[in-house]
């Protein structure tokens, strides 16, 4: 489940840790397709509402180094990182099933967000 703050659902990179090392549990496959190249353009639509300078770590292989991007979008109804996409490519890392059948249930169809729309996921963001 995703976190909820007000109306905003901020999506999961992982569903917690294991001796340190992050996983996402039980979550079905994205495979390579049609779907997979819908889900992956629709992340890269969306307003960005935090970018921080630099990358971080992969941490499913620290000896990538700094690759994964600290950025963080929305399309006012939910948050997420860049670094959904980053996994699911290099890491064949599923995306949170509800944030995918939320995308499904739009047919990966984005519409910009308001301003009220952005301001309220980056306050949602600030407030996690």
């Amino acid at each position: 489940m995703p976190e909820v703050f007000g109306n905003i659902k901020i999506a999961k990179l992982f569903d917690g840790t294991q001796d340190g090392t992050p996983f996402a549990a039980d979550r079905p496959k994205l495979p390579a397709g049609r779907e997979r190249a819908a889900f992956l353009a629709y992340l890269c639509k969306g307003e960005v509402i935090l970018r921080a300078a630099g990358l971080s770590v992969d941490r499913l292989d620290e000896s990538r180094g700094k690759q994964v991007p600290i950025v963080f979008l929305t399309d006012g109804e939910w948050v997420w990182s860049a670094s959904i996409a980053y996994y699911l490519e290099e890491h064949d890392l599923p995306p949170e099933p509800a944030f995918l059948d939320y995308l499904r249930g739009r047919d990966f169809t984005y519409v910009a967000p308001t301003e009220e729309q952005v301001s309220a996921a980056a306050a949602a963001l600030r407030a996690r």
